[in-house]
């Protein structure tokens, strides 16, 4: 099966953000690398080129290089979609912190927490702008707290006799 190719509207929109950027090709390759776990564009999926066009314009803002007003492709910091490409590893943190929660280990039982969490583990912003390495990293650590207070990780099965 062979793949399709990239549109070359993401792929020249992310050349130009990279120029503008003042990027050398390892450069962003190494951050290509860190967001999406691809070294090359050609061989990202559409949503991880979303995601690291979504980045390449947070950096353009951030250094001024884009006028904050033209930048329609930011959600705010919290806002999550069904369209995140990693919904299912952030409901599986989400069940984890709860657990937590249920155990008083966490006081704060809000996703503003859970993201405060996050980047304190990452140095990462949001959850969706981690690499898959970075979502595991968060995961086992929520499941190796749970293990250090035992508070449960797996579902609890029913006991025959209650039903």
């Amino acid at each position: 099966m062979t793949q399709a190719a990239p549109p070359k509207n993401h792929l020249a929109a992310i050349h130009i953000a990279q120029k503008t950027l003042g990027l050398s090709a390892d450069d962003a390759a190494a951050l290509k690398i860190a967001i999406t776990g691809k070294a090359s564009a050609a061989d990202m999926t559409g949503p991880q080129r979303r995601q690291y066009l979504a980045h390449l314009s947070d950096l353009q803002v951030r250094m001024g290089k884009l006028p904050r007003s033209t930048h329609a492709a930011k959600r705010p910091a919290l806002h999550r979609t069904t369209a995140d490409t990693n919904d299912e590893r952030w409901l599986k943190a989400r069940v984890l912190w709860q657990v937590l929660a249920n155990a008083s280990e966490v006081h704060t039982n809000t996703d503003v927490a859970l993201m405060a969490y996050v980047h304190r583990q990452t140095k990462v912003e949001h959850w969706r702008f981690l690499n898959t390495y970075q979502i595991n990293g968060v995961i086992e650590s929520l499941k190796r707290w749970c293990e250090r207070v035992n508070a449960p990780t797996e579902p609890i099965k029913k006991d025959a006799t209650h039903g």
